[in-house]
């Protein structure tokens, strides 16, 4: 036989071996189901839950979705939001921008199936008429309350897309346990099951597989764990294809979302502490190789930088109708050919390969990005709602956020209760005195020392403490403002890091627990039992609440009373819920609640545009147009482009005239005025307003205030032909002129247009 030379030798692997230890598993399929069934068990209950929160804004109240697979080329190289801000008549009001187009771009898929409208993106009139009978059938009712409208038509279809949420979920807990299984706990099983189904059915969780939109969430734990799959693998066994699937998975990561930029420091951590490179601190920064990542790490940057400084640079500068520059793409390329090229080849050593490819890959999103979204906001973001921190003075904005890690740490150990908002109102202002703060403060310094250390040691805690802290400060207000002061769905990948140490320790606990093994099994099963069943309730009590906006707010409104957007909304559901069929009988009673609600959510945020129009419109259904006019002219100084008072102003206005014209018709003709008088305070443009009070006023006989109104319509409206008409029947009722002949008829007395 021939000598086996080195060029086609054969990488050696290490045996994976079945490690169980307190988990009776005989195989290596067993884990895997478990985790399918327990997936199903804990989330099947959003199955045939509707839409909640925002998801509107991102799946059917988005026209690039609303196209199907047409409109994927839009989802790629916009905003995420570009299609809500152009239907609100606003600018992009995010620094940065948001660029998460993997998600969104299944929504689009999806959308192909459930029904498309490629042409536009938009709903046609009546689309709830599937079968074009124009009647309304019970079975085009699709959420069941009675009410025939746009709705039933973008609930449509959500039963599929909670089914795609949790198969994803549950794929993405399996590569978890995959990663944790294979590499960092290869002979530890019990340890990187216990993590993975710990996530698979921590509360916190629900928020991310209830609320469809956060499936950005799910695939980014995907792609994450298949990153940290293939960067191990190929340093085990150094082969191209795996290096182009490490790469390939996490680019597929920061198009999931750019939570994913912490992995350039969370593989080399995990490296070092699972024994793949070795690291000395006392002689690596006299050494070669810290020389050469000073070299493949510097290129990136100035690459990044540069890319970054044309961006703004054109922003800033880019006239009306002007095409932005897209010249930064010619920087990845630079250190493509610099960095991997020139510099990491003649390194030859796997990591510094690895680590190259990445930084290509992080260059290369960074175009995609900046091709998206605007570095700098169109406008200055003064809403309170997305800029929590605007009223707080510099100690109190990081005070508020050092508390604000406190609430998240609780949350991992202490799931209850659970809201879907903590915006502003929800969390008071701390300063450095507050006790809470102070204790966060020295909580989060002490874990950051013990980290360190324990990374130093190579103890899987460190791992664990790292992968906490990374995607924390990307959540945390600390590095960038997120425009949120927390969110529950936020701490998801933070929690990666959580599970890895609560599930260490609960292993430690259990075998620290004097006697045999068979006591030791029951202790553990005992405890995951009681964790099962507790975490398994909360989720489904947070399932059934993400059911709607209305499930969802009516509940979360108690849990957190003072917060604006909650208050907010709940008001608005329970005006929504006045035309529904389940409260006929309890129509007012829904209406004043909701007004009882909205009115505290202006209290607190006077400057809360939603609030005053939903206040304008329960007022409207309890006919105190009064208070309708109020409220929805506040709306008008705060948005005047608001999209959806113009559609409220069209649909009063008709309702003001159609009284006027009725009362008039009765000979109710100081009635008539009341209600038309309305009509030129609620719209002092519209010619048509002018007309019709004129016209009254001449049936009232009152010439010269008619005369006011129809000279008032025709500064408006020169070419008004009834205006005209009116005024020269009012110059010959009240001048004396010659008679005129029978046979030419007078200009007939014009009252209200209907």
């Amino acid at each position: 036989m021939a000598k086996q030379t080195a060029s086609t030798k054969q990488p050696i692997f290490k045996e994976l071996t079945n490690t169980f230890h307190f988990f009776p598993f005989k195989n290596q399929t067993a884990p895997f189901i478990v985790i399918i069934l327990l997936g199903l068990i804990f989330n099947l209950t959003s199955l045939h839950n509707e839409y909640a929160l925002d998801d509107g804004i991102i799946i059917h109240q988005n026209d690039h979705v609303i196209k199907g697979i047409k409109g994927i080329k839009d989802i790629m190289t916009k905003d995420a939001y570009e299609s809500f801000y152009r239907r609100m008549n606003a600018t992009d009001q995010l620094a940065g921008g948001r660029y998460r187009p993997l998600s969104v771009v299944s929504f689009a898929i999806e959308q192909q199936f459930i029904g498309a409208y490629p042409k536009d993106g938009l709903y046609p009139a009546q689309c709830w008429d599937t079968n074009g009978n124009k009647v309304n059938d019970v079975e085009e009712d699709i959420n069941d309350d009675g009410v025939f409208n746009e709705v039933d038509c973008q609930v449509k279809g959500a039963s599929l897309r909670h089914f795609v949420n949790i198969i994803t979920f549950i794929i993405g807990v399996m590569l978890l346990y995959l990663f944790f299984r294979n590499y960092i706990f290869r002979s530890n099983h019990d340890l990187a099951f216990l993590a993975a189904i710990i996530f698979l059915m921590h509360p916190i969780h629900s928020e991310a597989i209830a609320n469809v939109k956060s499936r950005d969430e799910i695939f980014s734990l995907i792609f994450i764990s298949l990153t940290f799959f293939f960067s191990f693998k190929y340093m085990e066994d150094k082969k191209t294809k795996t290096l182009v699937w490490a790469a390939f998975n996490f680019l597929l990561a920061l198009l999931s979302k750019e939570y994913a930029v912490v992995l350039v420091m969370l593989i080399p951590i995990a490296f070092f502490v699972f024994d793949q490179i070795e690291f000395d601190p006392k002689t690596y920064f006299q050494s070669k190789g810290f020389k050469h990542t000073l070299y493949v790490f510097g290129s990136f940057f100035i690459c990044a930088l540069l890319m970054l400084m044309v961006k703004r640079n054109s922003d800033i500068h880019i006239l009306p109708g002007q095409k932005a520059t897209t010249s930064y793409w010619l920087f990845p390329f630079v250190y493509l050919i610099v960095g991997v090229g020139l510099i990491s080849t003649k390194i030859k050593k796997p990591f510094a390969t690895l680590m190259s490819w990445h930084f290509f890959i992080m260059l290369f999103y960074l175009g995609m990005r900046l091709v998206a979204v605007k570095l700098k906001p169109g406008v200055p973001d003064t809403e309170i709602l997305n800029n929590p921190y605007l009223l707080a003075t510099q100690q109190e904005q990081w005070a508020t956020k050092v508390f604000v890690l406190l609430k998240y740490f609780s949350l991992c150990w202490f799931p209850h209760p659970l809201s879907s908002d903590y915006s502003f109102n929800t969390i008071q202002f701390r300063t450095f005195a507050s006790w809470d703060t102070l204790l966060s403060l020295v909580l989060h310094i002490g874990l950051l020392v013990a980290g360190v250390k324990l990374i130093l040691k190579k103890h899987l805690l460190g791992f664990a403490i790292a992968v906490y802290f990374a995607f924390l400060l990307m959540i945390g207000n600390i590095l960038m403002d997120i425009g949120a002061t927390m969110g529950e769905r936020l701490l998801f990948h933070s929690t990666i890091g959580f599970v890895i140490a609560f599930a260490w320790l609960i292993l430690k606990g259990v075998d620290k627990i004097p006697g045999s093994l068979t006591t030791k099994r029951v202790a553990f099963f005992a405890l995951l039992s009681v964790m099962t069943f507790l975490y398994g309730c909360k989720t489904w009590e947070r399932n059934w609440d993400w059911k709607n906006d209305i499930t969802l707010f009516l509940k979360d409104v108690e849990t957190v009373p003072n917060s604006v957007l909650v208050l907010g909304n709940a008001g608005a559901r329970y005006i929504d819920l006045s035309d529904t069929k389940n409260f006929v009988a309890k129509r007012e009673e829904s209406l004043e609640k909701g007004i009882k609600y909205l009115k505290h959510a202006v209290e607190l945020h006077p400057r809360y545009v939603n609030g005053y129009l939903n206040l304008g419109l329960g007022s409207y259904k309890l006919h105190r147009d009064r208070d309708a006019l109020f409220y929805w002219k506040q709306a008008e100084h705060l948005y005047p482009n608001n999209p959806y008072l113009k559609n409220y102003y069209i649909v009063f206005y008709n309702d003001l005239l159609n009284r006027g014209y009725q009362k008039a018709q009765r000979g109710q003709l100081d009635s008539a005025i009341y209600e038309l008088r309305k009509t030129i305070i609620l719209d002092k443009l519209n010619p048509e307003g002018f007309y019709n009070l004129g016209g009254a006023y001449y049936q009232n006989k009152q010439y010269d205030k008619a005369k006011v109104y129809w000279e008032a319509c025709l500064k408006l409206k020169p070419d008004h032909p009834q205006a005209k008409a009116g005024l020269a029947t009012i110059v010959t009722v009240t001048v004396p002129t010659q008679a005129v002949p029978q046979s030419q008829p007078q200009p007939e007395p014009k009252g209200i247009k209907r």
